[in-house]
């Protein structure tokens, strides 16, 4: 987490935000499923990382993705075991 922190916190820094380079970038995208992930998690996180977490969230095209999967019917019971024994 701390070396996530750093990245995030130096590219921030680096390029006055709001995103890791500035504008919105692969980067961002690539991160993106990170931020989901340390959302769900509700691990401690930095003013810095909260706030970039917060707008990654905030985007439309994240909204739209993280609605859509809510939707989805499909699964693959071996690939997601914690719903087969439901």
């Amino acid at each position: 987490m701390a070396r996530l922190e750093g990245l995030w916190s130096d590219a921030l820094q680096r390029s006055g935000g709001p995103f890791l380079f500035g504008a919105f970038s692969a980067a961002d995208a690539f991160y993106a499923p990170v931020c989901m992930r340390l959302r769900t998690y509700r691990l401690p996180l930095s003013s810095t990382a909260r706030g970039y977490l917060g707008r990654i969230e905030g985007l439309a095209s994240v909204q739209r993705w993280v609605a859509e999967a809510l939707q989805e019917a499909h699964f693959v019971p071996e690939d997601e075991p914690y719903r087969s024994s439901r």
